[in-house]
Parts: structure tokens; C-alpha cells; sequence
């Protein structure tokens, strides 16, 4: 018997010492799948004492049928192959315990024949309760987690980033942000992912969607780098959050901290702050921009008299009628009330801001149909030019709503704002504190201005003209202060006190006369709409036993256009009651005749611009002649105004008016100076 060497039984016994102590299990099988050498790592699996205990054995004596069928055909498989084959099965121990179990095989090859299969296996269950516990964690994730590779492929996303986009997750699988969703926010989405490839810092970016149904989704996404065992950057990571609800949620906070509810254009709080963003822009020498401060005409009176929701139903038309006159740099927007301001971006010529003007009044002052009613509406502007009138918002504001209330006093009108305006504007708070203190000093008086029957010349009536003395020594014209007691709602306490003076000159007048004459007073439209007008008419005929048969209402036909039932009332109770209903300033206005058979208007008053030109302007007397033709054909009495010339009263007459008032027969006087012949 040949002697072995002892070296090499030392060295075999060192390889199987390694075998035995190598974490894996490690095995060498014949071509038929016995095992012809295994590991002690093997046996403990397979549930033996030693390693010598399966040499000569199968997997059919180890495992079931199935499963062992299984190992032996990757055996045959592995011994086809000429790279080695990788599997991870599920098995069940010794103990009965399942496990995972990561295995490679390959050929064994001697003397260049294969000879039996070669195999390791590694316990990688551990890894596995790992993965799945962290894909569970993924999936139970609240928010959207995808993982990007460098071409900005989605790689693995979990089931929240599917339901975001409503799909399934295989039709994202390999999709980029530009396949799908597509659009802007999808590029600059990829940008970003490029970026942390690049640099390995996270980055922030919110993705837009458009759904098919055109539904608005906004995700907000986290992009951060996977580093590899090199700490470069393998993949990026995207945890992505809904936040659709709470963006429109604060765009909902956002419309009611800068919009306007009722017309949806900025309110002041976001005019404001885009007036300071053009301000800032003047420093560059080219720009300059334009404010305009803009208020309706009468809107208060269709509000009240009408009611709210017709008031709203204007408001909303203003609202669009101004858009369409504007440019999309431009900026309109509602401050409150019937109050709008508008800025003008980069004018280049100031007079440009005049032209929009011109645009804006025309288009506003066309009717306004609501539930079948016609309705007029004008408006007054105010002009102030920056930087050349300020660079300081609060001027600019300031100096545009001086210059609106100089175009309010000629209505459907506008202005530029100049420094002399500032000082009418004290000029005018001073007024109104002394309105306000002006009954209580007696500083008010009546004058009254004679009507002439031209066919008698006698004095049938009297027109009652409010003066004030202000503070007992100064005279204030009414085109002063009146428009500024109608804003301030102080004509309400004035003409209270008017009716009665004025009624009680009436009765002094007519006790013992046998041809009564009739005092004319002017109503304010404020009358009607902030007071109770029947109490005190009928409050004031009792205290002053004033006959309602020698009093005439003056009333402005713009009181008429807005075709209030509630006006209707008023008016029909005060014809019942004995009083006469004048129109006043007939022709300067609208002149709706329509109208004046819906009202029982008495009385037409022809404007002084009319009679001023009648003689020398053949156009006014034609408008004065179709105005007598109109009112006779509806029943109703003339009144002229205006008179001051024998021509004038003349070509009156000649026209069919009998009754007229003016300069030419006397001027407004007090009570005791005042002759009835």
C-alpha cells in the first residue's frame, strides 16, 4: 500500500477546517445531484450532525418531493451553463422554520468534462423581512415616493404616486416627469433631478398636473441622492406630498386677503402692493405709469332705491366694462363701495391716461339692461401721473382721489390732478365742517326768485334757493357747498329745515289771497332714499298749517331713470296729497319721456343752457320748441329758467311757454323783499 504524504493530508485537512467555518453553504455534487462533499454549514441546515452524514445523498432526502425536484433541475440546468445560475428560494429548515435562501450553482469541470455541479447558498431571510418590512413602510407611506435614475427614469415608486396621477403603477415604470405628466413644471421637475446627480444636494420643486378632465393637482416633491458604496449619487429619491387641498385652500385665503368677492378684481390691499412694485420701476427713466381713481356716478341712489342685488348686478358689469378697456399689464381694481382704481403701466405719453379715460366713460355710460330695466350709470375719474406728480404711494392715492371729486362736480367727466386741486380739496373739508355745524348756528336763509305769467306779468310763484351765511359774515354760493351736503348726507337735515321755512313763507304769503301762488322747493334724491320723506312732508304741513296745493316738489329726472317702484310710491302719495311734481333741468340729462307718464310729474323745467343761446343758436331753440310740443302733447305745464333778456322772454312766449323765471325780472331775494303783484 503506497504511503500518503503527510503534507498533503495536512493541507486537505486545512481546506476542510476552511470549508467548515465558511459562513455559506457550500457543496459538491456528481451529475447525478448526490452530494459528493458539503460543509458543516449544509448539514445543520438539512438537520444532520456531520458534514460525513450526506455524502452519497440527495435532496429527495432532505426535502419534499417537489422542492428537491426543483434543487435537482437547477443542478442539470447549472451543469448546461456556462455561466453560473442564481436563484433565491423558499425552504423550510430542520426546525421547521421557512427561510430565504440566496443560491448559486455552476459546472464542475475536471480534465475539461463536466463531472457534477458546484454550488453556495447564503441565509438571506433577514434581508428579506428587511426589504419587505421597508416596502411595506413605503407603501403604508402617506406620501408619494419614487426613485429616479440618471436618465430620469421612474425605477420604483410606491402605490401613492400611482393614485396621485390616477394610474396604474406599471404604466409609470420607466416613464420620465416629461412622458408623463408632460408640461412645464415636469421640465424644470427633471432639471432638478440632473441637478442632485450633479451635486448631490437635495432639492425642493412642486409639480403641476393637469388631469384629463381638466382638474388643477399640485404635488410637492423632495429630491434626494442614494449614494453607492463610492458615495457617488446611483439614484435620487422623490417623496412627494399632495397638496392640492391646502393650495387651494390658500388660494381660497389668498382670494379673500387680495380679490375682491363680488367682482373678483384686486382689492385695495393687493392695489396697494402692485402700485409699490410700479413705483419701484420708475427709477428706470423710461418708465412711468399712470393712477386713476374712479367713482360712479349716482350708484348710491340705484343701491338703495333698487336694492342691494341690482346694486351688485352694476357693480359686477362696471367691473367687466372696465377689464375690456384695459390692457392685460394693466390693473384695475375695487376699493370698496362704488369706488375703482386703475393703474396704468408704462403710459409713455401722460395724455395716453386721458384717452383710457375717454374709453372707460363711454363705455360705462352706455345702459346697463338688468331684469329688463334699463339702467344709466356715468362716472367720474380722477388722472395723477407718476413720478412726475409723486413717487409716494400714498400721494399718488391721495392726489387721484382730489382730482376725481374736481371731475365729480361736472360728472361723466375726468381730470388730471394739479397742485391747485389740493387746496381745493382743504377748501372742501373745511366746507363740510362748517356744513355740519351750520344748522345749529342759523347760518342757513331762503331766497326766493319770482315766476312770471309773461301773458299777465303777474307773479304766480316763487322758487325757494337756499343760501348760507357762513358763520353770520361770509355768503357761500350753492354750487359750493350743495354738492358737498348731497356726498355728506347733511342735505338730509337741510332740507328738513328748507320745508319748513319754506312752508311757512308759503302760508304767510297766500292767507287772504285769492289766486294762490306756489312755492317751489328742490328734493334731494337723498331725500327719497335715506329718510322717511312722506313723515316729514306730512310732519312739516302740520306744524306749519301749510296747504299742499301751494307747494311744488322740484325733482332731477335722473331720480326717474332708475324706475324704482319705491320712487312710483313716493311720488303718487305726494300728488295725492295736493302737491305738485316738477321736473327740474329738463333736457340736461337723459330725458327718458317714456318716464314721464310712468310718474305723475306735473310740471317740466327747461334748463338755463337752453334758454341762454335761444336766440343767437337755432339748435337750442329747436330743442326748446320740440321740449313745449312734448309737453303739451302729454299734458304738461312749462316752467323756463334762465331768463335774462326781452328777446329771450319774447321767443318764449312766441313758442307757446308762458311761464318763466330769470335775471330779467328778478333775482332771488329774502322773504320780505320778495313784491307778488
Amino acid at each position: 500500500m503506497k504511503k500518503i504524504n503527510p503534507h498533503i493530508l495536512e493541507s486537505d485537512q486545512h481546506l476542510r477546517t476552511l470549508i467548515d467555518n465558511f459562513p455559506f453553504m457550500v457543496w459538491l455534487k456528481d451529475v447525478d445531484s448526490r452530494i459528493l462533499a458539503a460543509n458543516a454549514a449544509y448539514a445543520n441546515m438539512v438537520g444532520v450532525s456531520s458534514a460525513a452524514e450526506l455524502t452519497g445523498k440527495t435532496d429527495f432526502d432532505f426535502f419534499p418531493t417537489d422542492l428537491a425536484q426543483q434543487y435537482v433541475d437547477g443542478d442539470q440546468e447549472a451543469m448546461r451553463s456556462k455561466t453560473p445560475i442564481g436563484i433565491v428560494i423558499h425552504i423550510k429548515d430542520s426546525d421547521g422554520n421557512y427561510c430565504w435562501i440566496e443560491s448559486y450553482k455552476s459546472a464542475l469541470v475536471t480534465d475539461g468534462k463536466v463531472v457534477g455541479s458546484l454550488g453556495y447558498a447564503r441565509d438571506i431571510t433577514e434581508n428579506i423581512q428587511r426589504e419587505k418590512e421597508y416596502q411595506s413602510l413605503v407603501e403604508s407611506f402617506p406620501n408619494s415616493v419614487t426613485r429616479f435614475n440618471s436618465d430620469c427614469e421612474r425605477i420604483f415608486l410606491n402605490s401613492k404616486n400611482a393614485q396621485f396621477f390616477e394610474l396604474d403603477t406599471e404604466s409609470l415604470l420607466g416613464t420620465t416627469p416629461t412622458d408623463i405628466p408632460g408640461g412645464n413644471s415636469a421640465i424644470v421637475l427633471e432639471e432638478k433631478i440632473r441637478e442632485v446627480f450633479q451635486n448631490g444636494l437635495n432639492q425642493n420643486v412642486a409639480l403641476e398636473v393637469t388631469m384629463k378632465d381638466g382638474r388643477q393637482k399640485i404635488m410637492d416633491i423632495v429630491l434626494a441622492p442614494e449614494f453607492n458604496a463610492e458615495n457617488k449619487v446611483k439614484a435620487v429619491i422623490a417623496v412627494g406630498q399632495d397638496v392640492t387641498e391646502s393650495y387651494e385652500s390658500q388660494k381660497r385665503i389668498n382670494n379673500l386677503a387680495y380679490y375682491d368677492p363680488l367682482t373678483k378684481l384686486p382689492n385695495r390691499i393687493l392695489f396697494l402692493e402692485q402700485l409699490e412694485a410700479s413705483i419701484k420701476k420708475t427709477s428706470l427713466k423710461s418708465f412711468s405709469f399712470a393712477v386713476l381713481m374712479l367713482d360712479l356716478d349716482g350708484f348710491k341712489e340705484v343701491n338703495d332705491l333698487l336694492g342691494h342685488a341690482v346694486g351688485d348686478m352694476l357693480l359686477r358689469e362696471s367691473a367687466r366694462r372696465l377689464e375690456s378697456c384695459l390692457r392685460s399689464t394693466d390693473t384695475v381694481a375695487r376699493l370698496g363701495g362704488d369706488e375703482f382704481a386703475i393703474l396704468l403701466s408704462n403710459i409713455h405719453e401722460n395724455e395716453n391716461a386721458g384717452k383710457i379715460a375717454h374709453k372707460i366713460l363711454e363705455s360705462l355710460k352706455k345702459p346697463i339692461v338688468i331684469d329688463g330695466s334699463e339702467l344709466f350709470i356715468t362716472a367720474s375719474i380722477g388722472i395723477v401721473i407718476c413720478p412726475y406728480h409723486s413717487r409716494q404711494a400714498s400721494d399718488l392715492v391721495k392726489f387721484s382721489d382730489i382730482a376725481m371729486y374736481q371731475a365729480k362736480k361736472q360728472r361723466n367727466n375726468f381730470q388730471y390732478y394739479s397742485s391747485e386741486m389740493t387746496q381745493k380739496a382743504v377748501e372742501r373739508n373745511d366746507i363740510e365742517s362748517s356744513l355740519r355745524r351750520a344748522l345749529q348756528n342759523d347760518e342757513f336763509l331762503l331766497h326766493y326768485q319770482p315766476q312770471i305769467n309773461l301773458q299777465t306779468g303777474k307773479t304766480i310763484g316763487v322758487e325757494a334757493l337756499l343760501r348760507w351765511n357762513r358763520h353770520h359774515r361770509e355768503m357761500i354760493a350753492p354750487d359750493r357747498f350743495i354738492g358737498i351736503a348731497e356726498d355728506s348726507g347733511i342735505i338730509i337735515d337741510i332740507g328738513q329745515w328748507v320745508m319748513l321755512t319754506a312752508f311757512s313763507a308759503a302760508v304767510k304769503w297766500n292767507t287772504g289771497l285769492e289766486a294762490p301762488i306756489t312755492v317751489a322747493i328742490n328734493l334731494s334724491s337723498r331725500q327719497f332714499i335715506h329718510n322717511d320723506l312722506l313723515s316729514t312732508i306730512k310732519l312739516a304741513l302740520e306744524q306749519t298749517k301749510c296747504n299742499p296745493r301751494w307747494i311744488t316738489l322740484e325733482i332731477t329726472e335722473s331720480l326717474l331713470l332708475h324706475d324704482s317702484d319705491k320712487i312710483r310710491k313716493i311720488l303718487k302719495s305726494l300728488d295725492k296729497m295736493g302737491f305738485r311734481i316738477s321736473l327740474d333741468d329738463f333736457g340736461t340729462g337723459y330725458s327718458a319721456l317714456s318716464y314721464l307718464n310712468k310718474f305723475p310729474v306735473s310740471e317740466i323745467k327747461i334748463d338755463k343752457s337752453f334758454v341762454q343761446g335761444i336766440v343767437d343758436n337755432p339748435d337750442h331753440g329747436l330743442v326748446i320748441q320740440a321740449i313745449i310740443l312734448m309737453a303739451k302733447s302729454l299734458g304738461k305745464d312749462l316752467v323756463a329758467e334762465g331768463v335774462e333778456t326781452v328777446e329771450q322772454s319774447e321767443f318764449l312766449l312766441k313758442l307757446g311757454c308762458q311761464t318763466v323765471q330769470g335775471f330779467l325780472y328778478s333775482k332771488p331775494k329774502p322773504f320780505n323783499e320778495i313784491v307778488i303783484l
